[in-house]
Parts: C-alpha cells; sequence; structure tokens
C-alpha cells in the first residue's frame, strides 16, 4: 500500500507552475509516494505529466468540477490519459442535489452519461463523500451514500474517513462494505478532541488509524492519501503534511 498527498491540503501553492513543481518536491521530499491532484489551477497536461515524472510522485486520482466532468469529458479524459491517472474524481456532488432522495436521483441520471464516457476510454470516475451523504432521508430515513453503494458497483468511492467518522459512522464498517474494486483510494484525515470536531493532522485527533488500515489492508486498498482540508489556514500547512506523514509512515506499509 502506498502513502500518498492529496494536494487540496495545499492548493495555494498550486496556482503557478513553478510552485506546482516546488510542490511536489516538497511532497517527495517529505516521502509521499504518490499524489491525488486537486484545488489546482489549470494547468495544461503534459505540464503536469512532466512535472509527475520529473518528482517520481505518480497522479492516482483527482477531483474535477462537476461541470469539466459533465459537460466536457472527452477533454478531461483526454487530460487524465496524458499525465496517466486511473481515476477521475469529483470531490462532491453539487449543492442543489444534497438532501433528498430526488436530489440523488437527478444527481446520478446526469452523471450516467460522462461515466459511461469514463468507462469506455478506459479509465475509472471515483466519488468522494463528505457527512452529508450520510444522513438519513427525511421522507425515506436511509441515506445517499449507501443508496450509491448499492446501486453503483462499477463506481470507485475515495472515502474520507473523517468525514464518515463526523456522520457519526464507522469508517471500518463502510471499508468493508465498499471492498478492494471500488476502494482504491481512501483519504486519512484526523479530528481534533475539540468542540467543533475539526481536522487536525493524522496523530493528533482521535481517529485510530491503525485499526483503519488494518481493515484497508485486508480489503486491499492500493493508496492512502493524506487530507487536510484546512491546512491552508495553518502557519505551515507543509509541517502539518509532514506530521501527518510522521504519524502513518509506521503505520502504512
Amino acid at each position: 500500500m502506498k502513502l500518498g498527498a492529496q494536494l487540496f491540503s495545499v492548493r495555494t501553492f498550486l496556482q503557478n507552475e513553478e510552485d506546482l513543481c516546488k510542490t511536489f518536491e516538497r511532497m517527495k521530499k517529505i516521502g509521499y509516494e504518490n499524489v491525488q491532484l486537486s484545488g489546482a489551477a489549470c494547468f495544461p497536461a503534459e505540464a503536469i505529466r512532466d512535472v509527475s515524472k520529473q518528482c517520481g510522485l505518480p497522479i492516482v486520482c483527482t477531483h474535477v468540477a462537476f461541470d469539466r466532468i459533465v459537460h466536457d469529458t472527452d477533454s478531461v479524459i483526454r487530460e487524465h490519459k496524458i499525465f496517466d491517472c486511473p481515476v477521475i474524481g469529483l470531490g462532491m456532488m453539487p449543492k442543489e442535489y444534497h438532501g433528498s432522495r430526488e436530489g440523488l436521483e437527478a444527481f446520478l441520471s446526469v452523471m450516467e452519461e460522462p461515466v459511461k464516457k469514463i468507462r469506455d476510454a478506459g479509465l475509472f470516475f471515483g466519488y468522494h463523500n463528505h457527512a452529508f451523504e450520510l444522513k438519513p432521508f427525511r421522507e425515506s430515513g436511509d441515506n445517499g451514500y449507501d443508496l450509491m453503494l448499492e446501486r453503483l458497483p462499477r463506481w470507485h468511492f475515495i472515502m474520507d474517513t473523517y468525514w464518515v467518522e463526523y456522520a457519526g459512522k464507522s469508517a471500518v464498517d463502510y471499508i468493508e462494505r465498499i471492498g478492494s474494486e471500488r476502494l482504491v483510494n481512501i483519504h486519512f484525515k484526523d479530528m481534533a478532541k475539540d468542540a467543533e470536531r475539526s481536522i487536525c493532522p493524522c496523530g493528533k485527533g482521535v481517529l485510530d488509524f491503525q485499526r483503519i488500515f488494518e481493515v484497508c489492508q485486508k480489503v486491499g486498498v492500493q493508496n492512502v492519501l493524506v487530507e487536510q482540508d484546512n491546512a491552508v489556514n495553518s502557519p505551515d500547512a507543509f509541517a502539518d503534511m509532514e506530521t501527518s506523514f510522521t504519524h502513518l509512515r509506521p503505520i502504512v506499509s
């Protein structure tokens, strides 16, 4: 299993090509083995490919804007093939689809054609969760994430451990439910002990990453990706990413 970095954590350092290269180099120096590309400015795919190869950090998945996935699918596929990334990911469904079964059905209907194009091109589509997908619908009592898992055997799920636990669910249970074919990439993100249950570097909060990793290993997860949504607000986002790496490196092997 590889230990990688979700670059959304340092997105303010990804706004020009020079900083893109420096950021890849800093992640490599920390010890990360691959990355998820997310939160970066719009760079030519060839430039991303060159930086990835130069730094020896493969891009294992992305987060791409919903509108681009739906309305510019062919270009998104072409770009991912250029920088050799197998998974086109969506960070969150748009807000107009949140909170109801009707909204979820509309979202799945919109995604049907682009996801088919992605599969037909030999790539995978991956969905990243937050907490709202796990909140029960008032009209039925079930939740959107469970319905997606039941109905979408060909989707990948970039499961976020923090948001599953934030929703009052068990990350371990959901790892086992999703399984290896759909859970190739997983986000490790820790939850602080404060009243807000804030995001914090791995090892500084309450999540049991040893137990979570053991279940990831059992089902065959390939990449653990460290994500800290709020790291950009830290005095040193790269130091926080290094703190997480230092905690997880003895665990993830």
